[in-house]
């Protein structure tokens, strides 16, 4: 801001009469900054808040809070668009919002030559209660998007359905509008659907379960009518696809036989049947789409791993309490006397495999 400022040995203030050694605009520091103020705040600052989820108005548009503390996130946005400054602005920040008022803190200066100061601005608060687009879906129940989670060939186990529902429910604990888009969790036999009135969540919903299964995503898009500002509008379904195989099963993969003992979002873990080792054979599409199961572990028969003498075991059926004396090349480690086990028949061979672990 141009200023006039002029050195004198001794000059009287114009305004309040007083002697000062520097003038700005003809008068002293004093007068001059209480014509020249650093900035003008509106007496009444208006906010708009969604009383769902906390989002604040920003113009024309909703805004998701960065913290815990919408109503100042929002007061800030608005001075920072009100506030019309006169001087030189260095800082602003709000320093207390009580009683339906909010306090200003503005430093600076007015005019070139000045040091810093700060000056105090208040304003009335006005807030208005509202709901956003996202909000107003979510209360309509209308639903625009689902994620259905699936397995090739099968129904879900109960173990898998706990686990996916464990996962879109920590993945909505962590973010700021929480569970307010899952409109429903629909529990068909061995089936799971989580149905969303928002596309944005239930694209968010699909990656975290890719993230934590095994499987792939195939995204398709049907259109749904007319919303009610006239424009067209799709539903969406994420479809979540797990494996035809399970922890527990026997399979067969690039001409390979394994038994499958862990799944989770990392890969597939399985035991080399040649080798009788623990592998790791990935996530790929290939594995999750053409990984064939030559058993399932239903079919497996519980065992007691009665004695082990050299390549000589012998186990006891648990539903029978037969006992079979077998004549194996080697055991897997994690077998000892008196432990868990199941027997697998294939063709000629007898494996006996120790017990898979369950989805977490």
């Amino acid at each position: 801001m141009p200023s006039e400022r002029r050195t004198l040995l001794t000059k009287l203030c114009p305004v309040c009469g007083r002697e000062a050694d520097v003038l700005y605009g003809g008068m002293c520091e004093e007068c001059y900054r209480k014509l020249h103020p650093l900035a003008e705040l509106p007496e009444v600052l208006e906010v708009t808040l969604c009383r769902a989820c906390g989002a604040y108005k920003l113009g024309g548009r909703w805004m998701r809070p960065r913290g815990g503390d919408a109503l100042r996130e929002a007061l800030e946005a608005a001075v920072k668009r009100s506030l019309r400054v006169r001087g030189y602005v260095e800082n602003v920040a709000i320093t207390e919002i009580e009683g339906g008022r909010v306090r200003v803190l503005v430093s600076g200066y007015a005019a070139e030559g000045m040091r810093s100061y700060e000056e105090e601005y208040v304003a009335v608060v006005r807030v208005r209660w509202g709901l956003c687009r996202e909000c107003v879906l979510a209360k309509s129940k209308r639903e625009v998007a689902r994620v259905q989670v699936r397995a090739r060939g099968r129904g879900l186990t109960s173990a898998e359905i706990a686990l996916a529902k464990r996962v879109v429910e920590r993945f909505l604990s962590s973010r700021w509008r929480g569970n307010l888009d899952l409109i429903d969790v629909v529990e068909e036999g061995d089936t799971l659907d989580f149905v969303f009135s928002s596309i944005p969540s239930a694209r968010l919903a699909a990656d975290a379960l890719k993230r934590e299964l095994p499987s792939t995503v195939l995204e398709t898009r049907k259109s749904a009518g007319v919303d009610d500002s006239g424009k067209r509008f799709a539903k969406i379904t994420f479809r979540i696809l797990l494996p035809e195989f399970k922890a527990g099963d026997l399979i067969e993969f690039r001409g390979k036989l394994y038994y499958v003992t862990r799944m989770s979002g990392e890969g597939v873990w399985a035991i080399d049947l040649d080798r009788l080792e623990e592998v790791k054979l990935g996530r790929s599409k290939e594995l999750i789409e053409n990984g064939r199961i030559v058993r399932r572990g239903e079919e497996l028969e519980p065992v007691i791993v009665a004695s082990v003498r050299g390549d000589e075991v012998e186990v006891v059926t648990l539903k029978g309490g037969k006992s079979i004396s077998l004549h194996l090349e080697r055991l897997h480690p994690q077998l000892k006397e008196g432990g868990s086990a199941l027997l697998a028949v294939i063709g000629t061979k007898y494996y006996v495999l120790p017990p898979a672990r369950p989805p977490v």
